[in-house]
């Protein structure tokens, strides 16, 4: 699967059969029209993937402002689009409210991080941070508009702003609408330099007081009528989707009381949609069918969402229905709720061990995020913000589509023995969910590929990616997570002969078993037991264990031809040809669901086995 930027091929036209001045005259130009387009889409994407850098930059550097510029930008543009402001409009006002602050990196940490009362000199160098954000970004004629915000988003009305006292009309509208926006954001956010934040109502209400002397009475009265109807805390949600679920579904709950705009499926997609990340499928599937009823424009992706609810629940057929409805309706369906449904069928052919179908779905996936549009539009350098703005609105959604797709192709060469790629796709992964902040996915894939790089012997690896993901699991306080990877850890210290760690893991995951969401990691656990008793001889139930687990009707076909397996182990000694036959029950299984590990494994064992004695 290609990178956030992919080096594509520029598609040319058939050469022309018979060679003429005019046929070869519009051939070039199609050609130069063809490697032009490219061109351009290729900077808009670096232009866009930088712009976003920078932010993430400033946000860094000083952690009471962390996610600042992004909620700003969010706030901004739900007060530009009540305005009625133009698609161009808008995107220049997102991008400028994005880097509204980036000239704070060229200020010393001693003074944007000082506590205490700031001197005159240092005043006047926090002050500058705008002039620097204008010299940062240059003073290209495409983006004067949001260069022109950037320098002014803090001068006011009255002429007592800076950097350059401007006055009313002379201040740019989409300064205006920043400085509310900034301003709020600021108020209602823990700052170094105060004990405590504003309240929402206390912050509106200091800037309801500056109203027509610092700032603008229409935007201020917008943003009241905003709070009120419940879209800043849809956009609080917004920005915490991945970073905080829980947080999320909070802010998601209360505008959802308050809201008044015709797009309200959209929240109850929201709620479902977190719902599902903290894993709870059933509630998520009652607040989904609220939104599917509305029949807005948001039901198509509601209905996927409700497929992976009940995905969720144990019910992997949903996925390929859901598929399939796409497929049928494909005409009047956008390419990215089919990539959404494609991503499904992508999960359903991984399950079933169709896994030639799972990688061309891979392969389709790959071809549609590049082919989404056809960005004709970026031909015209004025549209070129409208076009970055664009991409952001469906950034998010391709990159977490990426990475899914990413920790998916990682598990499924895992289960091919292709141990390198395995790690390559999950290093891919690792890093898009970094850059997204979805830490609780991050720790799945370092999960993925510790096991890929145990498989190869790399047990130092391995134990780095695995207590990696459990700290991010335990700061995270996702005791699921933290169950999944103390049983890897088990395996890796077995690995390395140190059972005393070994044991101390198998402890932790017994503690945590029941925070396990599905019947198979929950049997995981039980067959992680059986390896640990099998290797330091610590039991004497084992068989008897595992024969019960045997009869149980719950069981799939990897847990089953694992528990084989460690029957065959039990039994070497006392009856090699019961342990035999078992191994071969646990091979059969592992070649039909093509695990290539797991079938090696297997081999290995059985060599323990004495040689028949020939008839």
């Amino acid at each position: 699967m290609a990178g956030l930027i992919s080096l594509r091929k520029v598609v040319c036209p058939p050469v022309p059969e018979k060679l003429n001045v005019g046929s070869m005259e519009q051939y070039s130009q199609t050609v130069s029209e063809n490697i032009a387009e490219e061109n351009l889409r290729t900077v808009s994407e670096l232009f866009f993937i930088t712009t976003n850098i920078l932010s993430e930059i400033i946000d860094a550097k000083d952690a009471y402002t962390e996610g600042h510029s992004e909620r700003v930008r969010l706030f901004s543009v739900e007060i530009g689009r009540e305005l009625g402001l133009s698609e161009k409009e808008l995107a220049a006002l997102s991008l400028a409210a994005k880097l509204h602050d980036i000239g704070k990196v060229k200020i010393k940490d001693s003074i944007l991080k000082k506590s205490s009362g700031l001197t005159p000199e240092e005043r006047s160098e926090i002050e500058r941070h705008s002039i620097y954000s204008e010299d940062l970004l240059g003073r290209h004629p495409m983006i004067e508009s949001v260069t022109e915000a950037i320098r002014s988003h803090h001068e006011f009305l009255d002429g007592n702003g800076y950097p350059d006292k401007l006055k009313g009309d002379a201040i740019s509208e989409l300064a205006k609408i920043i400085s509310v926006a900034d301003v709020f954001d600021a108020l209602t956010s823990l700052r170094v330099y105060r004990e405590s934040n504003y309240t929402d109502e206390e912050a509106l209400e200091l800037i309801a007081r500056g109203k027509g002397t610092k700032f603008d009475g229409r935007i201020t009265d917008i943003l009241q009528e905003l709070y009120d109807n419940g879209i800043i805390d849809y956009c609080r949600g917004i920005y915490n989707l991945y970073k905080f679920p829980s947080k999320a579904l909070r802010m998601f709950n209360s505008s959802l009381n308050r809201y008044k705009g015709d797009d309200i499926d959209k929240v109850y997609l929201m709620i479902g949609l977190i719902e599902n990340i903290l894993w709870n499928p059933a509630k998520a599937i009652k607040i989904l069918k609220n939104g599917a009823r509305i029949h807005g424009e948001y039901y198509n992706r509601i209905r996927t969402e409700i497929a992976f609810s009940e995905y969720y629940m144990g019910r992997l057929n949903a996925l390929y229905e859901n598929y399939q409805w796409f497929l049928k309706h494909s005409d009047r369906i956008s390419n990215l709720d089919l990539m959404r449904a494609y991503f499904g069928a992508l999960i359903y052919f991984w399950k079933t061990r169709e896994l030639d179908e799972a990688i061309h779905i891979i392969e389709l996936l790959d071809t549609m995020f590049y082919n989404s549009k056809t960005d004709k539009e970026l031909l015209n350098s004025d549209t070129l913000l409208i076009a970055i703005e664009r991409k952001r609105e469906i950034f998010n959604d391709i990159i977490m589509l990426q990475a899914k797709g990413y920790s998916i192709m990682g598990d499924i060469m895992y289960d091919l023995g292709e141990y390198s790629q395995s790690i390559r796709y999950h290093n891919n992964s690792i890093s898009i969910k970094s850059i997204r902040g979805d830490l609780k996915g991050r720790a799945m894939s370092l999960l993925g590929s510790a096991k890929a790089f145990l498989k190869m012997g790399r047990t130092k690896d391995a134990k780095i990616r695995a207590v990696n993901s459990y700290r991010t699991n335990a700061e995270r306080e996702d005791k699921y997570g933290m169950f999944l990877t103390s049983l890897v850890l088990v395996q890796i210290y077995l690995e390395e002969g140190n059972f005393a760690n070994a044991h101390n893991y198998l402890n932790m995951a017994d503690e945590l078993k029941a925070h396990s969401k599905k019947k198979g990691d929950l049997y995981r656990y039980y067959v992680v037991k059986w390896l640990y008793e099998l290797e330091t001889e610590e039991s004497s139930n084992i068989v008897q264990e595992i024969e019960e687990i045997l009869s149980r009707d719950d069981i799939n076909e990897f847990i089953e031809a694992e528990c084989y397996y460690c029957l065959g182990w039990a039994c070497e000694e006392t009856d090699p040809a019961v342990s035999s036959k078992n191994y071969r029950k646990a091979l059969k299984l592992f070649e039909k669901i093509k695990k290539v590990p797991e079938i090696s494994m297997v081999k290995k064992r059985m060599t323990h086995l004495p040689v028949p004695e020939s008839q």
